[in-house]
């Protein structure tokens, strides 16, 4: 994704915690997980567990990896997902994710070899997305005044 320059972008929203102006608001990926690469300009944060963001450095051919909310559910939450936002920045950025998804059909259950008592019922791929989806507000549209 190419996000070119701009003096009078449009901010999506506003951490009411630290004023931080965003570009991409907080949330997990509901894949299973995501590749990212930052080309010269940052912007990503992740949020560690004592609730505070850290912005991840870009690091020239490295890449990003965040564990998405299905892999979450394969664990049984042995590995959580990471809740990331993006900083709204005036500068030119380039990202270029690569989420890695189940086919539509797969269910999604806790692995076989976890035997803690499970934290998530089975659910179909499909289902899951669909639902997982609904955070994204580009997926909360009024479908009576699409064009």
């Amino acid at each position: 994704n190419f996000y070119p320059k701009q003096d009078n972008s449009v901010i999506v929203s506003v951490d009411s915690n630290s004023s931080q102006a965003l570009s991409c608001e907080e949330h997990c990926d509901g894949s299973i997980f995501t590749l990212l690469y930052q080309y010269k300009t940052g912007g990503l944060q992740v949020e560690i567990p004592d609730g505070t963001w850290f912005d991840v450095p870009v690091t020239s051919y490295g890449l990003v990896v965040n564990s998405g909310r299905c892999l979450e559910r394969w664990t049984n939450g042995l590995l959580k997902s990471v809740n990331h936002r993006v900083k709204f920045l005036k500068e030119e950025r380039i990202s270029i994710p690569f989420f890695l998804e189940a086919c539509y059909s797969t269910p999604i259950a806790v692995l076989p070899t976890i035997v803690e008592p499970l934290k998530y019922e089975p659910i179909m791929y499909g289902q899951y997305i669909i639902e997982s989806n609904k955070q994204f507000k580009e997926y909360q549209r009024d479908k009576d005044k699409l064009i």
